[in-house]
């Protein structure tokens, strides 16, 4: 292999912990488990998703 970047290098092995963390994940345990880490994230950066009203599963990016 080359010498990668080690920002590449740490890419790569993110990638692969997600996928031994949800490789045998059915597409619902998927779905959820990327809005908990998206929710974590937001929550970190002081931010939260919230529901829009009268539209069905839009949500905007609401500072808290």
């Amino acid at each position: 292999m080359m010498n990668e970047p080690n920002a590449m290098q740490e890419i790569h092995a993110i990638r692969e912990q997600i996928y031994e963390e949800t490789k045998n994940m059915t597409s619902e345990e998927y779905s959820a488990y990327f809005s908990r880490k998206t929710d974590a994230a937001l929550k970190q950066s002081g931010y939260k998703l919230m529901p829009i009203e009268g539209e069905t599963g839009v949500r905007r990016l609401v500072r808290i």
